[in-house]
């Protein structure tokens, strides 16, 4: 019985001891700048597939958009060449109707000012994203060819795609 309570009191002791240099290395101040910022070590073949299925906005279109601009631009920051990483964006469900043209959008949303993701769509596509539509999510939208932005490929299905990106070795994101 003692030497399970000496084991006990051992293991608390040296626990905290381990821990409080932890928490010390840990606190910044505010304003101060973080000494050691881990960085971006595999600088080639980068793949990366997110799923967007979510209506969520932000800074005035789907939020998503943002975040994948924020990946494009610190790739870029970073020296990383865009001919070394894919980025593929698959849509579908709810998020669907981000990638159609004006007049669709207008009809789908029963307004008038046009759809406010094509600028960055087209952005995003010039940085080298793809940007892509499931074809299932048309289908049960009634949306043609025609309605859809034309810098946006159209992939059989949201879950195939991804699945075949993800086994090509792509990390994969959920938004």
């Amino acid at each position: 019985m003692l030497n399970r309570r000496f084991i006990l009191l051992f293991v608390v002791l040296s626990t905290g001891a381990l821990l409080t240099p932890l928490a010390h290395s840990a606190e910044i101040k505010k304003g101060q700048q973080h000494s050691e910022i881990i960085q971006i070590e595999v600088r080639k073949d980068i793949r990366v597939v997110y799923q967007i299925s979510s209506d969520e906005w932000k800074k005035g279109v789907g939020k998503a958009f943002v975040y994948l601009k924020k990946l494009s631009e610190l790739y870029d920051e970073s020296a990383i060449p865009r001919q070394e990483r894919n980025i593929n964006a698959v849509f579908h469900g709810d998020a669907g109707y981000w990638m159609l043209t004006d007049d669709a959008y207008n009809t789908h949303t029963k307004t008038t000012a046009g759809n406010p993701n094509k600028a960055i769509i087209r952005e995003l596509v010039e940085m080298g994203v793809s940007i892509e539509l499931c074809n299932q999510t048309m289908k049960s939208q009634g949306w043609s060819s025609d309605d859809v932005l034309p810098t946006v490929k159209v992939v059989i299905g949201a879950y195939p795609r991804i699945i075949d990106l993800q086994m090509q070795g792509y990390a994969y994101i959920k938004f």
